[in-house]
């Protein structure tokens, strides 16, 4: 019994091997199995065969390497605000609520200092 376990061990390792060799052989499905002297339904029975094998063993991957949820919250209320792009490059940004006389004593800082 061992040994018929052996022989589909060895026979998945084989056609594993077709598999990855077709990938980079650029060949279509029946050019390939001509060329390597296999028979097609062969192939299209392994590939599926080892594709469902693939597809179990990542879903089983995703289940254990799952990360926990982290819930995040964001303000629901937008403040306005202004951004300054000044002409050295620097950003000033300002937040929301600035009266207008702060503002204007902030622009003509800037403009006496050379930076608008």
């Amino acid at each position: 019994m061992s040994k018929a376990k052996k022989s589909d061990t060895d026979q998945q390792q084989f056609w594993q091997m077709v598999l990855d060799t077709f990938k980079s052989s650029g060949l279509s499905i029946r050019q390939f199995c001509k060329q390597e002297g296999l028979s097609e339904p062969s192939f299209y029975a392994w590939r599926k065969r080892l594709t469902q094998v693939d597809e179990s063993e990542a879903d089983k991957e995703v289940v254990c390497q799952s990360e926990p949820f982290i819930q995040v919250s964001l303000p629901t209320e937008k403040h306005g605000g202004l951004e300054l792009v000044l002409s050295s490059g620097n950003t000033l940004r300002i937040s929301s609520p600035a009266d207008s006389q702060t503002l204007t004593t902030v622009l003509s800082a800037l403009c006496e200092a050379g930076l608008c």
